[in-house]
């Protein structure tokens, strides 16, 4: 697994920081080396750890808060992978 990175997007109308792991997949491989038939390739992806907004506390204050396990949808990861993956 490769290390933790870092995306900026705009998710449920709040600029969001999601910190997640790459994964860059495999390509097809049409052959083995011994001639047998090869193996499909697996497709990038991506494994969302949190998604951090700043949010507004009930005193006014300005906090940052994981909310991946509030709102979670899996389009942010197509989203992660189009725009710096690509």
């Amino acid at each position: 697994m490769s290390g933790l990175r870092t995306a900026h997007l705009e998710y449920w109308g709040y600029d969001a920081e999601i910190e997640y792991h790459f994964h860059p997949g495999e390509p097809d491989q049409w052959y083995d080396s011994n001639g047998d038939p090869g193996t499909p390739g697996i497709s990038p992806s991506v494994e969302v750890e949190r998604i951090w907004v700043e949010l507004e506390s009930n005193e006014g204050r300005s906090v940052t808060v994981d909310v991946s396990s509030i709102f979670y949808e899996s389009s942010i990861e197509e989203q992660i992978l189009e725009k710096y993956h690509e």
